[in-house]
């Protein structure tokens, strides 16, 4: 009598195990790594994680520049980092390796404080291979122009 009392247990313990295995810890999806990496630019503390997302062959294009590699996207994240003040995601869809983001990101420049954009990721094995960013650059043109010439 005494052992039928560990069969809820067992059969808990069965259970759990097979939802553990079918549901893989630890694995994220690409939409959760697009996710994380975006929102590294709201934590100074955690932007090295959303860093250590990207390929050290990392193709990033935006309308005024096209980068080919982790080393050059993270020199220009420098220098936007000293006026973007945040990133707000608003939404996010993922089709196999791609996932699209759609997000305000806001800076400290007067005139342009929000900014809406989309983002196109491609990623392999869990790591961001390109991305393809599209927001009205009008007047960014300008900030670019003047960190070109620093």
């Amino acid at each position: 009598m005494a052992n039928l009392r560990f069969i809820p247990l067992i059969a808990f313990m069965l259970f759990s195990g097979c939802i553990y295995s079918q549901n893989p810890q630890g694995k994220m999806t690409n939409q959760i790594i697009v996710e994380k990496f975006l929102n590294g630019f709201n934590d100074t503390e955690k932007i090295q994680e959303s860093l250590a997302l990207l390929a050290d062959d990392y193709k990033f294009k935006n309308p005024m520049v096209e980068l080919n590699s982790k080393t050059e996207f993270i020199a220009l994240a420098q220098k936007i980092g000293a006026v973007l003040t945040g990133v707000n995601l608003i939404n996010l869809a993922e089709n196999g390796e791609w996932v699209a983001a759609y997000y305000e990101f806001k800076s400290a420049l007067p005139g342009l404080e929000s900014n809406m954009a989309t983002e196109w990721f491609r990623l392999e094995n869990g790591i961001i291979k390109e991305s393809h960013l599209i927001y009205d650059a009008s007047e960014w043109r300008k900030v670019y122009a003047e960190m070109e010439s620093k």
